[in-house]
């Protein structure tokens, strides 16, 4: 339904130029053969003001910029002038400058005030100096009244350029912060949808912890009951082998074959329970996007880089993402927006140095929630620490991570 309705507003646009130049072409259709320059110069501006409506959204600048070259031939061609009762053709243009501001580059919104208020004067001046009129008279004042003013001099000029400037500049000036409005109500939608991702990206770390910590304490029974039976097995092997004195070298080397065999498994197993599963390894790393997602939502984060990155495991790599994510997560969470976030990774050390400060502090984020526990399970996993404390009114999170010796080793081979 949301896509529908996206389509059904880029389509306004052009709607509204088409249903602009038809309506008023059939309008002016008696008049505009009574142009000195033919029927074709008198239908340019409704043609132009048309496509300016038109692509006012897609292509703001544009349509700006065409809006402002119609008013300048205006100014220089008399027959392109609008008369007594076209001059209402004007008012849809605010339709233009709304869209222009609402849709247009920061850029282009900025400039469009401006533009905005010189096109109001330029329409004032067209609408009422005499210079401007047709056959010498000020669109304001009607046939009738026309040849009754004997001069320029009978006409209140100053006056009714004033009022008809105030007017102009504050109908350009009112479709102008319309735009604005938009443009604000658009900013907290695109930011609301931009948290509500954030939302679920944490969502689905939190379930991931979950598993992770069954899989944890699985692990952890598999580990006490296999590794406790299996060093048992290698002691009791070596314990034979070494005080028997008599025993005869095939028993001798079934023994020593025993007990490597023992505490190969017990290593093997070590290995297999630490690992974390293999499809883990295949997930998103990205950092640099991860803090644009996070400044996109409204809060403000730096991630600084020292020395030069050293070779992480997968599951390293998996753990040191999930870290700094729930760390800007909640610092997103419990800041209120007001905070702001410094990310520091050092690689000058032994392996990778975490230091992640929130100021100011919130009071709630001190506490040993899940996301701490989570933060400080993965950390250990991927055979590092992590702390996380309230200091000096911000929030630090303190962690390091070892390298992975084996991959720097196959790096440099």
């Amino acid at each position: 339904m949301d896509r529908n309705l996206s389509r059904l507003t880029w389509l306004l646009a052009p709607t509204a130029g088409i249903a602009y130049i038809a309506l008023w072409w059939v309008g002016e259709a008696g008049r505009l053969g009574n142009a000195p320059l033919g029927p074709f110069v008198a239908v340019v501006p409704f043609i132009a003001f048309g496509l300016a409506i038109g692509i006012s959204r897609r292509w703001p600048a544009v349509a700006l910029g065409l809006m402002g070259a119609v008013l300048v031939m205006q100014l220089i061609v008399e027959s392109t002038r609008f008369g007594d009762t076209s001059w209402l053709a004007y008012l849809p243009l605010l339709y233009a400058v709304f869209n222009v501001s609402a849709f247009g580059s920061p850029l282009v919104h900025r400039l469009a005030l401006p533009a905005a208020v010189i096109y109001a004067v330029t329409v004032a001046l067209l609408l009422t100096l005499p210079a401007f009129g047709r056959e010498g008279w000020p669109v304001f004042y009607s046939v009738e009244h026309g040849p009754s003013l004997r001069a320029p001099e009978d006409i209140d000029t100053g006056s009714t350029l004033l009022a008809a400037c105030v007017i102009a500049v504050g109908l350009a000036v009112g479709a102008w912060c319309a735009g604005l409005a938009m443009r604000a109500v658009r900013r907290a939608h695109e930011a609301r949808l931009r948290a509500q991702g954030l939302e679920r990206e944490l969502t689905a770390a939190e379930e991931e912890l979950v598993a992770l910590s069954e899989r944890d304490r699985l692990a952890q029974d598999v580990h006490d009951v296999m590794a406790h039976s299996l060093a048992v097995i290698a002691a009791q092997a070596d314990g034979i082998r070494m005080t028997g004195q008599g025993l005869a070298p095939t028993t001798r080397d079934g023994l020593t074959t025993m007990a490597e065999t023992a505490r190969d498994g017990l290593k093997e197993l070590r290995q297999l329970l630490d690992a974390a599963p293999d499809d883990q390894s295949d997930e998103a790393t990205d950092l640099p996007a991860l803090f644009e997602r996070v400044r996109a939502a409204g809060h403000e984060c730096e991630l600084v880089v020292f020395g030069d990155a050293k070779p992480l495991a997968p599951t390293q790599q998996l753990g040191v993402y999930r870290i700094i994510q729930e760390a800007l997560t909640n610092a997103l969470r419990h800041s209120g927006g007001l905070g702001t976030t410094r990310a520091t990774l050092d690689w000058r050390g032994p392996g990778l140095a975490i230091l992640i400060a929130t100021a100011p502090a919130a009071a709630e984020a001190t506490l040993p929630g899940r996301g701490i526990r989570g933060m400080q399970e993965r950390a250990r996993l991927a055979g590092g620490w992590l702390t996380a404390s309230a200091d000096e009114g911000a929030f630090i999170v303190n962690a390091f991570i070892p390298a992975d010796e084996a991959g720097a080793d196959e790096a440099a081979a």
